[in-house]
């Protein structure tokens, strides 16, 4: 069963060299254990998303610049928060660059 993403969640580019966190501001959206939920259009890059140190797509590798123009994808339109629709650990989010962002660790205790 898919779960709700929150504030803190890791998340992974296939072409990326490390991992990184997903950032929800506390005051967006709903809180689980004091931490903001995600929602689809949790995707801007520099507020929700920072780099992956770098990418792997050049070699040598580059600095990463995640570039985003979707929405994270994959979601079930049935699952919401206040009116958006609702991240969950299955989502994934494509890169231009050519790299996929999944989500590694949804970021609620299990």
């Amino acid at each position: 069963m898919s779960k709700n993403v929150v504030n803190g969640a890791i998340l992974s580019c296939s072409l990326g060299t490390c991992k990184s966190k997903l950032i929800i501001p506390k005051l967006k959206n709903s809180l689980v254990n004091n931490e903001a939920q995600a929602v689809v259009s949790d995707n801007i890059v520099g507020v929700n998303i920072t780099n992956f140190c770098s990418c792997n797509k050049s070699s040598p590798p580059l600095p990463c610049t995640p570039v985003i123009l979707l929405k994270w994808q994959l979601a079930n339109e049935k699952h919401m928060i206040e009116g958006e629709v609702a991240l969950l650990d299955n989502c994934i989010l494509p890169c231009l660059n050519g790299g996929i962002i999944k989500i590694e660790k949804f970021g609620q205790m299990e």
